[in-house]
Parts: C-alpha cells; structure tokens; sequence
C-alpha cells in the first residue's frame, strides 16, 4: 500500500475511534441533557481538517513551557 493511503486509512481510523469515545461519554453522562451533536460541538473547536493550533508561535509556546517547567 502506498504511504499516502496507509497514513489516510490510519487517520480514519483515528477518528472513527475518537468519535466512538465521544459518543459513550455522552451516551452515559449527557444523554438526557442534550444532543450527541451539540456535545460535540462543545468539546470540539472548529478547526479545519487536521486543526489550526491556538495561534502563538513557537516562541510563545516555548516560554510557556519555561515558565510550567521552571
């Protein structure tokens, strides 16, 4: 298989699987409260297909980690 579609098929699983786990987290805890979708949508930020990341840059990022780490 070549490795365009292997890396595609193992990031369709993954979320295959992340929404499996979306769904009994709902099913269990938030099922009478509200729809599977609109828990979705709150646990979820609207990002494009692989996300758009928070905005800082790297350098930002780094002196955040400096400042949890010490």
């Amino acid at each position: 298989m070549p490795f365009a579609e292997g890396c595609e098929l193992v990031c369709h699983a993954s979320d295959a699987e992340e929404e499996d786990r979306l769904f009994l987290r709902w099913a269990i805890m938030y099922q009478a409260s509200m729809g599977f979708e609109e828990f979705k949508a709150e646990l979820l930020p609207e990002q494009g297909e692989h996300g758009d990341g928070d905005g800082r840059s790297a350098a930002e990022i780094l002196e955040d980690v400096k400042g949890i780490i010490g």
